[in-house]
């Protein structure tokens, strides 16, 4: 009589072993045969489809052969009923986690191969920020139902109550985090309204500054002290948002306040100088508008109105436009006013 061990004999553990063994070699033959025959053709064809979808199966195929080598090689055991049935449900739960994977690995695949491509040829970086946030949502969906799954069919586990439960609280969880809700789906209706983009330079209420990140539940804003506000975006969606960076050209408004001894001659030619230093300035747009706006208390007030074309340097273009103005005013005797005072005396 065979001796046995753990109630089978030697040739049926071998046997059992045997069937893992052929089931690894058929899963290295069904590897090389995917890296070296038919990731080759994938890359080939004009469609994308087929390379995600080879990157996406080839791991997971390989624990689903494993697993049919153990399940072929369970028919060699003597087993219990129950001792059978655990390992049946064992399996089963692996092969539902390893169809999760092929699953998750396609989400991947679809979102960093394909849609990616697609948003790097966007300008607005959003998309960008958006692609990994509704990729890590997908997979979190998908685990959960793979653990449903798992617990209900190879289990037994009644998730009812559970699932039941898990209502109730996130209703009154969503009760308690209502302001992180809204600004979660303020976050999704910024992502996909775009009313503004990284980088942009906006104006909301009393904050003003240069868009540095937008994620799900905040937007950061560096104003211009270099100091970073954070703006919840449920507070945010519902601003009114001034996009600065969106006009085509910066409109710059410059009220030079001329001496009372300003001759009319000069105040024109204080007109032709500004026209001019702006026409040659490269960063401008040409022919600026210039007004005898008002007379003041001390000064009588040239406002001139031009247009600067590059927006992203549109500090340092105004510095160049007022440092020239200056210039030539001096050149031209052209005196800028201060509060003065004249007093009468009568005698």
């Amino acid at each position: 009589m065979a001796e046995l061990y753990f109630g089978n004999s030697i040739e049926q553990w071998a046997l059992f072993l045997g069937a893992i063994v052929l089931a690894l070699i058929i899963g290295k033959i069904v590897n090389y045969i995917i890296d070296s025959r038919l990731k080759k053709f994938a890359a080939k064809t004009k469609n994308e489809f087929d390379d995600i979808l080879l990157g996406a199966f080839e791991k997971p195929l390989l624990v689903v052969l494993l697993i049919a080598g153990i399940s072929i090689g369970q028919i060699f055991l003597t087993l219990d009923i129950d001792l059978a049935n655990l390992f049946n449900n064992i399996i089963g739960a692996i092969i539902t986690l390893s169809i999760t994977w092929f699953i998750i690995n396609l989400i991947d695949g679809f979102v960093f191969k394909f849609l990616k491509k697609i948003t790097d040829k966007t300008d607005s970086k959003l998309d960008d920020q958006l692609l990994p946030v509704v990729s890590k949502a997908l997979k979190a969906i998908i685990i959960v139902l793979a653990v449903i799954v798992i617990a209900s069919s190879n289990f037994g586990i009644d998730v009812t109550g559970p699932i039941l439960g898990l209502g109730i609280g996130g209703l009154a969880f969503a009760f308690a985090a209502k302001e992180t809700i809204a600004d979660v789906f303020g976050g999704f209706n910024i992502f996909t309204s775009k009313p503004f983009h990284v980088g942009d330079f906006i104006i909301v209420g009393d904050v003003s500054g240069t868009v540095e990140e937008v994620s799900l539940r905040h937007t950061r804003i560096r104003n211009l002290d270099k100091r970073i506000i954070t703006y919840p975006n449920g507070k945010l969606a519902g601003s009114i948002i001034e996009n600065v960076s969106s006009a085509p050209k910066r409109k710059v408004s410059l009220n030079l306040g001329l001496t009372y001894n300003t001759t009319v001659k000069q105040m024109q030619k204080a007109r032709e100088i500004v026209t001019k230093i702006v026409n040659a300035h490269p960063g401008c747009e040409d022919n600026p508008t210039l007004n005898f706006s008002e007379f003041k208390d001390y000064s009588l007030n040239l406002l001139a109105i031009y247009y600067i074309e590059d927006k992203d340097n549109w500090f340092g273009i105004r510095d160049e436009i007022n440092t020239k103005i200056k210039e030539e005013f001096d050149k031209a005797k052209l005196n800028f006013a201060f509060p003065t005072q004249t007093v009468y005396l009568e005698k």
